[in-house]
């Protein structure tokens, strides 16, 4: 029974891997770079956690966020010696270092958001969003985001008012429960 359980587990742990990777390569073909690292950051939680399953026995001492794992990888090697002579070779960055930063771009996009689905037709605005926290929280840069909307474009047209309806309706549907700071709305006659 247990090793039934434990063969389980890291059924789904490979699962959400491949499902993480897919994400990714979708993100990446749609341009939403941020949300593929996010992805990615998710798919290396899922690989590292496997491995820490298989190599620790004991519950208590399994790593519970993916900084240990990460630390963990590299003081048990977990990563092959030839993957890091590779990456020395073309990277100046350290592995280890690249990928806590990896880490803290997942980490930038809570766990709750991931109800909703930011991979949708919802994905740019996702990505806005998600570059917004990435600029102020992680580079450190002031950023600030100015979503603008025009009101009876040829293309499309929307009325002020149902732009004003529809925006709360997309916050929700992206899991924002609350203002976005530092991100601002604009409304714009369009020219003929």
């Amino acid at each position: 029974m247990r090793k039934k359980t434990k063969r389980m587990y890291q059924n789904k742990m490979w699962a959400a891997a491949k499902f993480y990777c897919k994400e990714a390569e979708r993100c990446t073909k749609a341009r939403a770079y941020f949300s593929a690292i996010v992805a990615r950051g998710c798919e290396l939680e899922a690989l590292l956690r496997i491995f820490d399953f298989v190599e620790t026995r004991r519950l208590k001492d399994r790593c519970k966020q993916l900084h240990g794992l990460i630390n963990r990888a590299f003081a048990k090697h977990w990563i092959p010696h030839d993957a890091l002579r590779h990456w020395k070779k073309a990277e100046s960055v350290p592995l280890k270092t690249c990928l806590h930063e990896v880490r803290e771009a997942r980490n930038g996009v809570h766990a709750h958001l991931f109800d909703a689905d930011w991979t949708g037709k919802l994905f740019q605005s996702a990505n806005r969003y998600a570059h917004l926290y990435f600029l102020r929280m992680i580079a450190g840069i002031d950023a600030f985001l100015v979503n603008v909307y025009f009101i009876d474009d040829q293309h499309s047209p929307t009325t002020s008012q149902e732009w004003k309806t529809a925006i709360p309706e997309v916050q929700q549907q992206l899991g924002l429960t609350a203002p976005v700071p530092f991100c601002a709305e604009l409304f714009l006659d369009a020219l003929p």
